[in-house]
């Protein structure tokens, strides 16, 4: 007899954890990634419009970019990702990822932000500055510094 309730009461709580189980959301823990030009940033610096082209569409000639708000949060990261001359990983030019603060994010910086949907607000995890070089004329250029390295240690630029 001991035996069958330690059965049953194994088999009320696998129950019981199974409805707790499914009472969970089906999107928690999911992120969304989603990569663009800031195209604007309220004047609290709390949300930023992201103008996002993609999937590619094209309407009455015209691409079709979607417009997202993302509001920052106090756990949001953020990083800039630039070639460097001397990579970790012995390639010159290859890409390395270096932290940086919020007040290095800039109107029409073109980001990759990792999110997650709070109800139906994008609320921002990681921003990732992707720094791309301007066309060069000469290799002289190339190691000239510019608006990015006071961005990131370490660019190539």
């Amino acid at each position: 007899m001991l035996t069958m309730r330690r059965l049953r009461s194994v088999g009320s709580v696998s129950i019981l954890v199974m409805a707790l189980g499914l009472s969970v959301p089906a999107d928690a823990g999911k992120t969304e990634t989603h990569t663009g030009s800031i195209a604007s940033i309220a004047d609290d610096a709390r949300t930023f419009v992201l103008a996002e082209v993609g999937p590619w569409q094209v309407r009455d000639g015209a691409t079709v970019i979607t417009y997202r708000t993302i509001a920052l949060a106090a756990e949001t990261e953020f990083a800039i990702v630039a070639r460097v001359d001397a990579a970790p990983s012995g390639y010159r030019g290859d890409f390395v990822e270096f932290p940086i603060g919020p007040e290095r994010v800039y109107l029409n910086d073109y980001v990759t932000v990792v999110c997650r949907r709070d109800g139906k607000r994008l609320v921002a995890l990681k921003i990732t500055v992707i720094e791309m070089p301007a066309p060069e004329a000469s290799e002289s250029s190339r190691t000239s510094s510019g608006p990015s390295r006071a961005r990131c240690p370490g660019c190539s630029r």
